[in-house]
């Protein structure tokens, strides 16, 4: 295939300032730096940028690109607002030299608008070739694989991955290399796992001298990517946002009974004997959802699969009256290395089935968590190498689950299932038991 010989693993750098330094480029007539801005967020239709309190770009939409605007030399401070509500949403104030180009990302992580910075000071590479580098702003993916190939291979017969990036907290950025001109196709996996798809580029068409990034940025879910191309000193900005969505399928029916479910046509389950935790399975965003027990129809949620998203489709209940609720996953590493987040979903079952409160350590972290419901996440600081968990019926103080003692790592994302019928001693099957499952 015409890339094979460009292909090589890239040494993967750490973004920093040395991304801000250019070559040389002439971009401004008074010697001012330039930038533009690129529009990557999730929930903000339109945004505008303000460089010392002045507004110098304004109405870029989701997924496009602004023309250039002149900033001033040394730190100045930059703040992306939302074009319709005005509202202040990042503030950056990066280090940029006269002459410089520069596009500034804002995109989403957690919620919360995040920007970085890369040069567009590179120089062009010589006639007949095209360079390419790849920006991971979709940090909590974690380790990730990046394949630039022919739109025709198939990646599970190559030997490696054109880039590779490491799980780090910091934006990370790779080597140009080159490529021929011609279409080439983009696929991001779980590192060493092709079939773990996280983002597909279908097409990205490259032209003789053009100096290309392809930009990762953060889903809704947290695993998944999203992605789109820019091109250097060109109005070509092409994003592809991921089609799919994670889901996994909960069995907290009656203990013994089988439970089954498909997306789109996608099993993400067949027959699992309650009570069970599947794994997250990739399926096509927007699709019906078909759930059996014990070879029964169960009504899906109304609820759709949200495209980039991770969820958790519980069914619970009694064998004969099962209900399913479609729970949204937010699987984004917690800010600090040393804190985890961690959650509550009741899935218990039977007459007696009611709302449940969790400690850690002897302090509430979920209150009152309905039956077929997850609590909100609690962010905590992992300070001790083991906690104490236990999870009670809220009205008692009698535990259906510990105190244990477990671990649970900073950088980490946890969720601890109730399931079985409390009215069955602890114990006997069928009984309440706990789960903890580490999602990231």
């Amino acid at each position: 295939m015409r890339n094979f010989r460009f292909r090589a693993l890239a040494a993967v750098v750490a973004f920093a300032t040395a991304l801000l330094a250019g070559c040389g480029s002439s971009s401004d007539s008074n010697g001012n730096a330039s930038v533009r801005l690129v529009n990557a967020t999730l929930t903000h239709a339109s945004i505008n940028l303000l460089a010392n309190s002045s507004t110098i770009i304004t109405g870029t939409a989701t997924d496009t690109v602004s023309a250039f605007a002149s900033v001033e030399e040394g730190s100045p401070s930059l703040q992306i607002n939302d074009a319709n509500t005005g509202g202040v949403l990042a503030v950056t104030a990066p280090t940029v030299s006269k002459d410089q180009k520069f596009a500034l990302i804002a995109y989403e992580s957690g919620g919360a608008v995040r920007t970085s910075v890369i040069s567009e000071d590179t120089d062009a590479p010589a006639a007949g070739t095209a360079i390419v580098r790849v920006f991971d702003a979709a940090t909590d993916a974690g380790s990730i694989d990046v394949y630039i190939t022919d739109p025709a291979v198939d990646i599970t017969t190559l030997s490696s991955p054109t880039f590779t990036f490491t799980s780090s907290n910091s934006v990370q950025a790779s080597n140009f290399i080159s490529f021929g001109p011609g279409t080439y196709r983009v696929r991001v996996t779980g590192q060493g796992n092709t079939s773990d798809l996280r983002l597909d580029i279908p097409s990205v068409v490259l032209a003789s001298t053009q100096v290309a990034t392809v930009i990762l940025t953060p889903t809704t879910g947290g695993t998944l990517a999203n992605g789109s191309v820019l091109v250097q000193d060109s109005t070509t900005y092409v994003a592809t946002r991921t089609t799919s969505a994670r889901v996994r399928l909960v069995a907290a029916v009656t203990n013994g009974a089988t439970v089954s479910a498909n997306v789109g046509g996608v099993s993400i389950g067949s027959g699992l004997v309650a009570p069970a935790i599947g794994s997250y399975t990739s399926v096509p965003s927007g699709s019906a959802i078909n759930i059996s027990v014990n070879g029964g129809s169960v009504a899906a949620p109304a609820t759709p699969l949200v495209p980039g998203s991770d969820a958790t489709l519980l069914v619970y209940g009694s064998a004969g009256s099962a209900s399913a609720n479609l729970i949204t996953d937010d699987n984004h590493l917690p800010t600090a290395l040393t804190a985890y987040k961690l959650r509550l979903v009741n899935g218990l079952t039977g007459a007696t089935a009611g709302p449940l409160n969790m400690d850690v350590n002897f302090a509430n972290v979920a209150n009152n968590t309905l039956v077929g419901t997850a609590s909100p996440y609690s962010v905590l600081s992992a300070t001790v190498a083991a906690a104490q968990l236990s999870v009670a019926p809220s009205s008692t103080l009698t535990p259906l689950y510990g105190p244990v003692s477990v671990t649970l790592n900073g950088n980490s994302v946890f969720t601890v299932f109730m399931l079985g019928d409390p009215a069955i001693p602890v114990g006997t099957p069928g009984g309440p038991l706990g789960v903890l499952r580490k999602d990231r």
